[in-house]
Formats: structure tokens, sequence, C-alpha cells
């Protein structure tokens, strides 16, 4: 090992606290190994990356799902790398990215538990929970383009409670962009709904979400929960749809939960 390179990794290990060894040559690192240290949180890899010039914070790569490509950040939140997201947003990649199918990095970190079995058995994973806060204190968007799923829906989908309320209270709109009466994709309360997620519909009810509005030709949330996997929430769900105006939620349906 030349005394050249050793200076290069006291550099490196002072700027990025460790000493990260790329591939050899000047080019651009493979789709293969930049996926590889996105998803395994390798921060001293991708930083050393970034500071040789063999990687954009803004690149695309193929991903599983994503063979077309996707920018890196969204395939370092779906995999719940917080050093990775950490580093990505200070070197100002553009944290509101999308994925082909229009996903951006913070829907993906409301979405997923994690990679590892032990996330997948909790109800949330930590890690996507401090990817979400960061994205949202970085001014990620909390919606999404019109007729389109958002971060609160996917949270919502996913019984994430603590992101449901933590988005909630950064200002998702609850409703996302539904009308009074029709929406054409379904909203948060529809994704809590139809999964069974008791918590996080009443929470979502409680915040103001509008049980009356119907997909365009298509269901309600209690239709919705009905049909699929939340039986259990028909009888508050069908409660929610019969108030009128100015009454509240809290006040009149809660005893209809079980």
């Amino acid at each position: 090992m030349s005394w050249r390179y050793v200076a290069a990794c006291v550099v490196i290990a002072v700027g990025l606290g460790g000493c990260a060894v790329l591939p050899s040559g000047t080019g651009p690192i493979g789709h293969q190994e930049l996926h590889e240290a996105l998803i395994a949180d390798d921060l001293d890899f991708l930083s050393a990356a970034v500071k040789a010039g063999r990687v954009d914070v803004n690149q695309r790569i193929p991903a599983p799902v994503y063979s077309e490509g996707t920018p890196l950040i969204t395939i370092a939140a779906r995999a719940g790398s917080v050093r990775v997201t950490q580093f990505l947003i200070a070197s100002r990649a553009d944290i509101n990215a999308r994925t082909p199918a229009d996903e951006t990095a913070l829907m993906l970190a409301a979405y997923f538990r994690g990679l590892k079995e032990s996330d997948l058995a909790a109800p949330y994973s930590e890690r996507h929970e401090r990817i979400v806060r960061m994205l949202v204190e970085a001014g990620a968007n909390l919606e999404n383009a019109p007729y389109s799923y958002t971060p609160l829906a996917y949270a919502a989908y996913q019984g994430h409670d603590r992101i449901i309320r933590y988005l909630l209270e950064k200002g998702a709109r609850v409703n996302a962009d539904a009308g009074p009466d029709v929406c054409y994709i379904n909203t948060p309360l529809m994704m809590a709904a139809m999964q069974g997620h008791q918590s996080s519909a009443m929470m979502l009810l409680r915040a103001g979400a509008n049980a009356r509005v119907r997909v365009h030709q298509g269901l309600t949330a209690a239709e919705l929960a009905a049909k699929y996997q939340g039986k259990n929430l028909v009888p508050v769900l069908r409660c929610a749809e019969r108030l009128g105006p100015g009454q509240r939620f809290s006040q009149l349906c809660e005893g209809q939960a079980r």
C-alpha cells in the first residue's frame, strides 16, 4: 500500500468518517455496486464516489421494480438507509425526484418498513420514520401531482400511525385532492379502510377525513372496507358518512368502533 493511498485515506477519514475503497478506474461507478452501497447505507463508499466525481447525487440507476432507472434518493429512502439519505439531502439531491411510477422518496419512506426480517415483523421502521422526518424538514413536498397517491395515503395503506400523525401535523391534506363528493384515486382514509387499519382510519377521521367521498364510478371508504379487509370499520365509516356539516366525528361516531 503506497503512502499516497494512506494519505488519501486519512483525508477521507477526517472528512467522512472512514476510508471507502472505490473500484479502480476514473469512470462512473457500476450500477450494481452503487445500488448495493445505497441499500447497505454505505456512506463512506457513496461520499467518496461523489467526491471523486464518479457518482452524481441526482443520477438515476436501474433497481428492482424500476428497470428504467430511478433516482438514488428513492432507492435509499425505500431501503431505510438513513446515513446515505442524509448525505444526499445535504449534497442537494432533488428530494422531490420521482420514480418511473411517480413516487417520491417521501412516499417510499412512508410506505416501506425495511428489507430486513426484523423490520418486516415490526409495525413500522424507526429508520424509515427518521427518513420521513429528514425529508419533510428539508422541504419535501407533502402532496403529489393531481390524481396521484400521496405520502399520507401510502402511510395509511400500511397503517404507519406515527408517520400519519407526523404528516398531518406538518400540514398534509387529509383528503388529498378529493372533492366534496368524488375523487379519482383512493384517499388516505380509503387506503386505511381497505386494509382494516382501525387506529389509522380513526386518526384520519378525527383529522377531518371525508367518509362520504366516492372514487369516480367506484366505491366509498365503507364499501372498500366491506369488500376487502376492513369489515370491522364499516359501522364507524357508515356513521361518519351520515354526519352533517359542522358535526364532529369524535362526538358522534367513536362508539361505533369495534
